[in-house]
């Protein structure tokens, strides 16, 4: 795992990195559809600044010794996708509306603040627990959170208006990262839209190769879903790909049937079981 400092480092080179592509973009580009349904370019910009609002307050506060939830805010824990979806689109939009053209230099100034923040935590105040929608978590998961928010948003502007958008490869640690604290809490509710209970589980297993491997199980219920180390079980459906094309799978940027069609995924098991995993990760 990367150090701190280095996780920092690349959260500085991320956020800096998307200034300026937003700062050469051309203005027209600002209100186009984003990959994000419904959510113009813009409507991206206004979730980051709120995003950066919301995490320097609930680290801030907590320095402070006030771990409660923010005015209006669930308890900690009580966020999922489906539940939280509509909620953050309006959120994006309205600071859209409300920035106007003040939108990118807002952006710049509150995701400074959070960086600067998060850059001079001592090792003692990164363990500090504190306020999350997904549940209480160190000061420090707050790098990864911001970083992981800005390289999928990052993807979302740029392949909504280039053929061949990548993932920014600084992020993709942290994004693992944040999968591994996944895997131990057994949850990845932030991804996933459930349905109806199934008479038994389906069981997905992703064997990620490069540049960060990763083999984990997925199962999942209909209703519900863990993340599990592989063990003796066999899967249903077994997915081979890469890190990014893992990412954008679990997020539901992609679909399965285009990544195989790409060559980026190759899988082994029910082609139906396949084509339903779309139905139940979606990311926001």
């Amino acid at each position: 795992m990367d150090s701190y400092q280095e996780r920092v480092k690349n959260l500085l080179s991320a956020s800096g990195k998307l200034h300026r592509y937003l700062a050469a973009l051309p203005v027209d580009s600002w209100s186009k559809p984003s990959t994000c349904a419904q959510w113009q370019i813009a409507d991206i910009v206004g979730h980051l600044v709120l995003g950066a609002e919301g995490y320097t307050d609930n680290v801030s506060r907590r320095l402070q010794g006030d771990p409660s939830p923010p005015e209006g805010r669930g308890p900690a824990g009580s966020d999922a996708a489906v539940s939280s979806a509509e909620r953050i689109a309006a959120g994006a939009i309205a600071a859209r509306e409300r920035l106007g053209d003040q939108l990118l230099a807002t952006y710049e100034s509150t995701g400074s603040r959070l960086n600067q923040l998060l850059a001079v935590l001592s090792p003692q105040d990164r363990q500090k627990p504190c306020y999350h929608g997904g549940g209480i978590v160190p000061a420090e998961n707050f790098v990864d959170l911001r970083l992981n928010e800005l390289t999928l948003h990052d993807w979302d502007i740029r392949a909504s208006l280039e053929p061949n958008a990548r993932l920014a490869p600084e992020g993709l640690p942290s994004t693992l990262l944040m999968f591994t604290r996944s895997l131990a809490a057994g949850s990845v509710r932030w991804a996933f839209w459930p349905g109806p209970k199934l008479s038994s589980p389906v069981r997905y297993r992703f064997v990620v190769s490069e540049p960060i491997p990763l083999t984990v199980d997925i199962s999942v219920a209909g209703d519900r879903v863990r993340l599990e180390e592989p063990g003796q079980q066999a899967a249903d459906t077994t997915f081979n790909c890469d890190t990014e094309t893992f990412v954008l799978l679990m997020y539901g940027r992609i679909s399965t049937s285009d990544a195989a069609a790409d060559g980026r995924l190759s899988v082994e098991g029910d082609s139906e079981l396949t084509a339903r995993f779309n139905q139940w990760f979606r990311g926001i």
